[in-house]
């Protein structure tokens, strides 16, 4: 798999400005509609209790932090296994020089409806994180995004309500749209992207970092590139950190796509010679009258949409 790794040498963001800005940036974007509401920090002055496991979970208890000694490649495995069944979103250090990934999630809730939004609540431990990325060169942040959609079971339930429930066709379509934008990284996301990658190459200006979110398709690589560094280091921050984060509104207008299921004609489908050379079985059998629409190549589509000079993002599907 294809990493994405940049070097921040050039400019330096005061950490409490930064974090301020960052802040500021958050507050503003939170009163617009999106999806994936990740609050990027949370301070703690409890000593850290690590639990060594076999296996990835989501562990929302935070009286201990888990520990799983895995090859990326397995780790991937379990998280697939956990964007089928969770509510709730999980995130991790991986550090690919000792196959160790640790927990760095914190406070994480199932997704819920707050004044119209549906929001998803995963904060990440800061203090842990700053400890890892003094203590490692080479990190890799994981976090994913599950299947479930509640915005989708009260959809449903309220056109049952309404007397017009949906069909099979509609809810598949809606399904796959949802599953669609959770491919992409939030304005959220992407502000916790910035922010940290700061902090890390504040450390380690010779190090590497990268960003990844899983979802039910494949996983989706992000990071700041290093015109984007020195773009965001301007004096008007929060302009720049806008219209960097700002991106992924684009690929959000991607995923809002019409007709992941188109319906169709059988008859204009066949082919007129192939028609008659078939027995008469055959042309009884009547064809689907829906096709559905390769979401990976939506996928992809907006995902190039995204990328520019200042930032770098790829999609790659599960193999």
């Amino acid at each position: 798999m294809q990493l994405l790794f940049f070097k921040y040498k050039s400019c330096r963001i005061p950490v409490n400005t930064l974090r301020i800005t960052l802040l500021s940036v958050y507050i503003s974007t939170f009163t617009l509609a999106i999806n994936h509401i990740t609050l990027s920090a949370v301070h703690s002055n409890r000593q850290e209790e690590y639990n060594i496991i076999n296996d990835l979970i989501v562990n929302n208890r935070n009286a201990f932090k888990t520990v799983i000694y895995k090859s990326e490649k397995k780790g991937i495995s379990d998280i697939r296994k956990l964007i089928a069944h969770s509510q709730i979103e999980e995130s991790w250090v991986y550090l690919p020089h000792r196959e160790k990934w640790i927990e760095i999630g914190h406070n994480e809730e199932a997704e819920k409806k707050i004044e119209r939004r549906y929001i998803t609540k995963a904060k990440l431990d800061v203090q842990l994180l700053d400890k890892l990325m003094s203590e490692n060169s080479n990190i890799v942040l994981y976090h994913f995004h599950p299947s479930y959609r509640l915005s989708l079971e009260d959809k449903i339930r309220k056109r049952e309500e309404d007397g017009v429930p949906m069909n099979d066709k509609q809810i598949e379509r809606e399904r796959v749209r949802l599953l669609i934008k959770s491919a992409y990284p939030s304005r959220s996301d992407l502000l916790n992207m910035i922010g940290n990658s700061t902090e890390f190459f504040k450390r380690n200006p010779d190090g590497n970092i990268t960003f990844k979110v899983c979802s039910h398709y494949g996983i989706t690589e992000y990071c700041l590139t290093d015109k984007g560094m020195i773009y965001l280091s301007a004096d008007n921050s929060i302009k720049q950190i806008l219209r960097i984060t700002g991106i992924s509104s684009s690929a959000n207008i991607e995923a809002n796509v019409k007709g992941e299921i188109l319906e169709r004609n059988p008859r204009e489908t066949r082919d007129p010679l192939k028609r008659i050379k078939m027995s008469p079985n055959q042309k009884r059998k009547s064809l689907s009258r829906y096709t559905i629409i390769d979401p990976i190549a939506r996928i992809q589509k907006a995902i190039e949409s995204m990328n520019d000079e200042h930032i770098r993002v790829i999609f790659t599907p599960y193999r």
